[in-house]
């Protein structure tokens, strides 16, 4: 047992515990702006769009990843919570105008990125001993997940007694709680570097660009660009059929519990497999999952988003590992922000696919996403085959070597 576990452990308790407490803030705003804006403007392309603004801030990821690489990482991380906390202040107060609901949603973005960025691939890096990585990255997920279903379930019954604005502020008031349990956090040395965006920006994408990495970030983006919307779009297409904002909560909340339940297991499944096998496994299963959930029955339709629920956590939980064990700390933030730019930047334009695509009924509304998928699907099992004879080959090397010494 390696002597730094203690203090891994409470690092990552302060680490899980904030990062709950932002989550789930996140997932409130996840059902309560889709439905406030359903519910002044009656559109449900709008709702989409509204929210999916939130996820554009990802264009800028570079150059806060410039900023958090250079500055101290646990002041970044708590100011990007105080930041989101005013954003929903002023929402609160300004709901009946859209156009403001859209900006602030925008700005709330950028602390968004900056919380993310910091918390899922900078400070794990930093401040836990390798060994206990894979164990922290699985609890931490988890606890993301698990943070999807209380923020739902919250967001749904705070919208539903309370109205969006009072639902709202108790949304900045966990972002407040998420800042404040951080400062237990230990400081995180600022880099002695002086900022450079066009280095910075180079050292982004010379990551991007190493073959192990670009082929997981095209498949991803893929992904998100077909499924990265989809708790909203289905938020948003059960309220426009009249259920109850609880009802809805609740409903995905079945799913997204089996999904913090995946991310616990995940360094338990299939653990004799390389990353890029479980990837695929995972993206296939979860594929499935979402072919069940166009269809037009109800019960298929929840059987079906809870298996892809399963699935994608899974899959997040190898392909944040892989890359955490593949980009060295020193250059985690501005490489993942990078990565993320195109990731996490397709999950917006996943809003802006479905609302494109309302103006189709039943399959046809869901036959992009799932072309989409599909085609992402193909990209990476043509990688992964590749790859297996290169590491098996390694593999033989290393033993050839191994033995002639």
């Amino acid at each position: 047992m390696h002597q730094g576990l203690p203090t891994d452990t409470r690092v990552l308790r302060v680490l899980v515990t904030s990062s709950i407490l932002s989550k789930v803030a996140d997932w409130q705003m996840g059902i309560v702006i889709p439905l406030a804006v359903l519910a002044e403007s009656d559109s449900v392309a709008l709702a989409l769009v509204s929210f999916a603004l939130r996820g554009v801030s990802y264009v800028g990821s570079p150059f806060l990843g410039a900023l958090i690489d250079r500055f101290d990482k646990r002041t970044i991380y708590v100011l990007a919570q105080l930041q989101q906390a005013v954003c929903l202040v002023l929402l609160a107060a300004l709901l009946s105008s859209q156009l403001s609901v859209a900006a602030l949603v925008l700005l709330s973005g950028f602390g968004g990125v900056a919380s993310t960025i910091t918390g899922q691939f900078v400070l794990i890096p930093k401040l836990i001993s390798a060994p206990a990585r894979p164990v922290a990255v699985a609890k931490l997920n988890s606890a993301i997940e698990l943070s999807k279903v209380i923020g739902l379930v919250l967001g749904g019954t705070a919208f539903d007694l309370l109205g969006p604005a009072p639902a709202s502020l108790c949304i900045a008031v966990l972002y407040l709680l998420a800042g404040c349990v951080a400062l237990l956090l230990p400081r995180v040395a600022s880099s002695r570097e002086k900022m450079d965006i066009r280095r910075d920006l180079a050292i982004g994408f010379r990551w991007l660009g190493r073959r192990e990495i670009l082929w997981l970030v095209v498949t991803m983006s893929m992904t998100n660009l077909a499924i990265g919307q989809l708790e909203p779009v289905l938020i948003t297409e059960f309220g426009d059929q009249g259920m109850n904002s609880t009802v809805i909560s609740l409903v995905l909340a079945v799913g997204l519990l089996i999904g913090a339940l995946a991310s616990r297991l995940a360094p338990a499944i299939a653990p004799a497999w390389g990353p890029e096998r479980r990837i695929l496994a995972a993206q296939l299963i979860a594929f499935v999952g979402l072919v069940l959930v166009a269809t037009p029955l109800l019960p298929v339709r929840l059987a079906g988003f809870m298996v892809e629920s399963f699935a994608v956590a899974v899959s997040n939980v190898a392909s944040i590992t892989y890359r955490q064990e593949t980009i060295p700390a020193d250059v985690a933030g501005r490489a993942n922000a990078t990565i993320r730019m195109f990731i996490t930047g397709a999950t917006p334009l996943s809003g802006f696919l479905f609302a494109w695509a309302s103006r189709f009924d039943g399959f046809w509304y869901w036959l992009p996403g799932l072309g989409l998928w599909g085609a992402a699907i193909v990209i990476w099992a043509v990688y992964t085959h590749s790859s297996e004879p290169a590491a098996q080959g390694a593999d033989d090397l290393e033993g050839v070597s191994l033995g002639d010494r």
